[in-house]
């Protein structure tokens, strides 16, 4: 006898998902608005898929644009004088004949359409209009070749990321900048000039509440001071006529990433110090430059650091294996980090074939656990097989129980001697590629 088919029950309207309260049809029109105007275009759009009661409400509601670029001030563009079009990001980008001045009426304008991106691109470094920093709905400010004017009304409250990419601008208008985005979480200064008050001058970065900082600064800046404690991620370069460096301990950084160059004059000691006692969080560390020389000296009278890096996976330093002082700080720093995987190691001043160091021999190297028992890929640019080398390279290819990973880049003269190093432990897998006069193996062991 033939099975019937079984009917299927109509659900009913208080079951499964039906049961819980209706959270959806009971938002209002401006609560509604309020979100909207705080997604990207197709997101929005997106939710009108959540309820019948957003697919009714929400087309109406997105009369908007997602970006719009300018290059001219007259011409016809979408933007009313009266809500509710919104306007997600604007960019204005005129070319050298036109003033910048002629788009302060289309920046109050865009003003009173919520635009939360601005651009503002220039071919020289010419004022910008005095109410650029004052839309107070922007997020997002993206400033590149152009000069802020010091009487600039400064009103951002909303503002999370600043980039500054060769802008003149002088500090007070940093600080006023700092001090009205309460939320500011990244900022970027990249060649800003006109930061002092003198030819040379000092920048002083300080909140409370900035995460991500890019610093780069011109050739004439003297002085740099970051007070920053909430860092997460820090990049900073000097240049030579910096005298004066200043980072004050930012406990929740995680990655930092130091390039400290060669001074012209005679500097005043730096102050990186404070900075890294106070990482323990730290992820990821880069020190290039004379960053090694910087933290030897101010390192060089304790035997051991008191601080322990146990989130410490990635390391990468600039090294001068003809000093002694640096060669012991990069012990002191390793017998720091027990989790180390990626150790990456450029060698600098190895002109001359320097025996090993006393405080460097086969016993310390011994008692640092990450060395045997947790590194994973090792590099080493220009190498050379002399006496620290050799035997650095030896114990790591041969006490390295989870090594999986070496790389060696070293000149083209010196291959015969270099294979016989790396013959210390032979690899399934052997790649070699030449590029600048330099031969770069690098070796996979399963």
């Amino acid at each position: 006898m033939a099975r019937r088919p079984r009917k299927r029950r109509r659900r009913n309207a208080g079951a499964a998902a039906g049961e819980g309260p209706d959270c959806f049809s009971h938002i209002t029109e401006d609560v509604l608005r309020c979100i909207l105007s705080r997604l990207p275009t197709r997101s929005a759009a997106t939710l009108a898929a959540v309820s019948r009661h957003f697919r009714q409400e929400i087309p109406p509601l997105l009369d908007r644009l997602d970006s719009l670029t300018i290059q001219e001030p007259h011409v016809h563009v979408p933007l009313r004088d009266t809500p509710p079009l919104l306007l997600r990001r604007l960019a204005l980008a005129p070319h050298r004949a036109i003033p910048p001045s002629s788009f302060r009426q289309m920046l109050d304008r865009a003003a009173k359409q919520g635009v939360s991106e601005l651009s503002f691109r220039l071919t020289r470094r010419a004022r910008l209009p005095k109410n650029t920093l004052s839309v107070k709905s922007l997020s997002v400010l993206f400033l590149e070749t152009c000069a802020v004017p010091p009487w600039s009304e400064v009103a951002c409250p909303c503002l999370r990321t600043l980039k500054l990419h060769r802008v003149a601008i002088h500090q007070e208008i940093i600080n006023k900048i700092l001090a009205s985005a309460s939320c500011l979480d990244t900022i970027e200064m990249v060649y800003c000039t006109g930061l002092g008050t003198g030819r040379g001058g000092d920048c002083t970065v300080e909140s409370s509440s900035v995460r991500n900082l890019v610093f780069r600064p011109t050739l004439k800046l003297e002085g740099i001071k970051i007070r920053a404690p909430a860092l997460r991620t820090v990049t900073l370069y000097t240049r030579g006529k910096v005298k004066r460096l200043e980072l004050m301990p930012a406990p929740d950084v995680r990655k930092a990433y130091l390039h400290i160059a060669k001074p012209w004059t005679i500097m005043e000691p730096f102050k990186i110090r404070p900075l890294l006692d106070a990482g323990a969080r730290l992820d990821c560390l880069t020190l290039r430059g004379h960053a090694m020389k910087v933290l030897s000296s101010e390192y060089e009278d304790i035997p051991k650091l008191t601080v322990m890096f146990q989130d410490l996976r990635i390391l990468s330093v600039s090294l001068d294996l003809s000093s002694a002082q640096q060669t012991t700080f990069l012990l002191k720093l390793l017998e720091t980090c027990p989790n180390l995987q990626k150790f990456s190691v450029s060698a600098a001043g190895t002109d001359y074939d320097l025996d090993l160091p006393p405080s460097t021999d086969h016993e310390r190297l011994a008692s640092i656990s990450c060395l045997t028992s947790s590194l994973v890929q090792f590099k080493f640019r220009g190498f050379k097989p002399e006496e620290y080398q050799k035997k650095l390279m030896v114990f790591l290819l041969t006490e390295g129980k989870q090594l999986k990973k070496v790389g060696v880049e070293f000149e083209k003269h010196q291959a015969d001697a270099v294979k016989r190093i790396l013959s210390a432990r032979r690899a399934p897998i052997e790649k070699i590629s030449t590029k600048f006069g330099s031969i770069h193996m690098e070796l996979e062991y399963s």
